[in-house]
């Protein structure tokens, strides 16, 4: 996969939510600066693939509102919307929020993510 098509499967395919999938596409010392309305948070592959389980659980369904995407060498930005249903309204999806986020790739696989993010 190139890296456009490894971004590309987290957003339009669902990977987000895919543990499997991030633990192959991830480097072990993968690392992401979070700057949320609250904190900057740092976090680490498993604590990503955690928080992958952890959308999981919490959504039936999730789906991504691609904004833009641009390349340039080993960097891929994107911004989106991340829309999900509940397990108890299904057919009602909310915004969870908005977001801007830059990944990094070394070798084919992700190294680095930088994320902004807005609740909504």
């Amino acid at each position: 996969m190139t890296n456009k098509e490894i971004i590309l499967e987290i957003y339009q395919n669902d990977g987000l939510r895919n543990r499997d999938f991030l633990n192959e596409v991830l480097l072990p010392q993968f690392e992401m600066e979070w700057q949320s309305s609250s904190d900057l948070t740092i976090l680490d592959k498993n604590q990503i693939l955690n928080l992958a389980d952890e959308l999981k659980g919490n959504y039936a369904t999730s789906n991504i509102d691609i904004n833009y995407l641009i390349e340039e060498e080993n960097k891929i930005c994107i911004a989106y919307k991340h829309f999900a249903t509940t397990i108890e309204n299904t057919r009602d999806f909310q915004l969870i929020a908005r977001f801007i986020t830059i990944w990094e790739f070394e070798n084919g696989k992700i190294l680095k993510g930088y994320q902004i993010s807005k609740p909504t």
